[in-house]
């Protein structure tokens, strides 16, 4: 063998295996960090400075091994979340997940476009025009339909956008003291009874894992075809795509206690990118505009593909980008549909920025359902085989669900 088959052989062989550790693991995670987990994060650090960060790291931790129940699900079953659930639970209980997904869906496309058209206007961009531009790029998308890779491609290159919220590490300085004082307030009884704490708590919690989530992750585990051999490599990604995205949460976070200290405001995604421009930079308030449209569209992107597989698979569809639209009608159809709604409730309805911590605190509750029952699947070794969690492992899931669910239904009693 020659020196240049043995070069392209070893480009081959690193372009093969950075298909598969970045894909839907970090497809997912990045996609976590929508503009409204964004736009929640600069207002934690606005309101209550650092007080969040400890939590948004330990915050990591469910993160990754809830959705790593996915990749147990996909590759010991080999099947997606909605087909493997209908076949243990039945049609009942799978519809009930997919309406309160729906549920949660249509109220997260709001939030998306608000975000998209909020930011149009500050460019000279008429919210009609900004909505038909998303739908007609959200279109596109599926015109590549018949290679999972060619779409995953060009979404993966959106998620690049989005870090640029990195950066805010290096532009903004932290006192090691207010740090300290931040996770010193995790230990103190009377921040639990300060409302705006605990629905900002119960907010960046629902911000953390999603329902369309569990379903995108696994499907497209499934519809990319990844086997056996590469559990390691998606727990890899998934883990590594966690971490970046609660470091990305802690970045904006960080955006947002600087604009308070140095009296700006941040009240919605206008406010917030306006106040960057004054404070920081107009270079500031161009790219974290752009990371903030990228991260409403690969959102957009990733909600919509969740719930097309789960509805394809509930009434077994053909389903999978992997598959040209001819062969799977119902599953392009739906994935264009489905943001319709939301397109028009921005075109006639411009105020909702004010239901983004809604949203969010809706989230914590909502998850219960496809998490409890992801949890039961995935101890099951009829169902996943050697895949299956440890007992010990099941009831620790049990227990850290049903307290991010407590914390949601907590913060919209104190809400009220």
């Amino acid at each position: 063998m020659n020196f240049q088959e043995r070069v392209s052989r070893s480009i081959k062989g690193v372009s093969d295996s950075l298909r598969v550790l970045l894909g839907p693991g970090w497809l997912t995670m990045l996609a976590d960090v929508d503009a409204p987990s964004i736009l929640t994060a600069m207002q934690s650090g606005y309101y209550m400075g650092l007080a969040m960060v400890p939590w948004l790291i330990l915050l990591t931790i469910p993160l990754y091994f809830i959705q790593e129940l996915t990749i147990r699900a996909a590759l010991g079953s080999g099947k997606g979340m909605g087909t493997l659930l209908k076949e243990v639970y039945g049609e009942k209980i799978v519809a009930i997940s997919l309406i309160a997904m729906l549920i949660i869906d249509g109220a997260a496309y709001v939030s998306e476009y608000a975000a998209i058209s909020a930011i149009g206007l500050l460019f000279g961009i008429p919210v009609f025009v900004s909505v038909i531009l998303i739908l007609t790029f959200h279109t596109a998308i599926i015109l590549m339909g018949g290679s999972y890779k060619r779409v995953e491609n060009i979404l993966l290159i959106i998620s690049a956008f989005i870090l640029v919220y990195i950066t805010a590490f290096a532009v903004i300085p932290v006192k090691p003291q207010e740090t300290f004082d931040a996770f010193l307030s995790i230990f103190t009884p009377s921040s639990y009874i300060n409302s705006l704490y605990v629905t900002l708590l119960a907010a960046n919690i629902g911000a953390v894992v999603m329902p369309w989530m569990l379903y995108y992750q696994q499907s497209a585990i499934v519809d990319k075809g990844l086997r056996r051999e590469h559990y390691t490599h998606e727990r890899f990604e998934t883990i590594m795509g966690a971490i970046i995205s609660e470091v990305l949460m802690i970045g904006s976070l960080l955006v947002g206690y600087w604009l308070r200290i140095k009296g700006g405001v941040v009240d919605g995604f206008q406010s917030a990118l306006l106040s960057i421009d004054k404070i920081i930079s107009p270079y500031w308030f161009v790219v974290a505009a752009i990371g903030m449209i990228a991260a409403a569209l690969l959102a957009i992107f990733v909600i919509s593909l969740g719930f097309a597989y789960g509805l394809s698979e509930y009434f077994n569809w053909p389903s999978g980008l992997s598959k040209r639209m001819c062969e799977a009608r119902g599953f392009y159809a739906f994935y264009v549909v489905e943001v319709v709604p939301a397109a028009l409730i921005i075109i006639f309805m411009r105020d909702l920025v004010n239901l983004i911590l809604g949203i969010m605190v809706f989230n914590a509750i909502a998850l219960a359902i496809p998490t409890y029952l992801l949890i039961s699947l995935t101890s099951r070794k009829d169902v996943v085989g050697e895949y299956a969690i440890s007992r010990a492992r099941t009831i620790v899931l049990y227990v850290v669900t049903t307290m991010l669910v407590i914390s949601g239904i907590y913060a919209a009693i104190m809400a009220i």
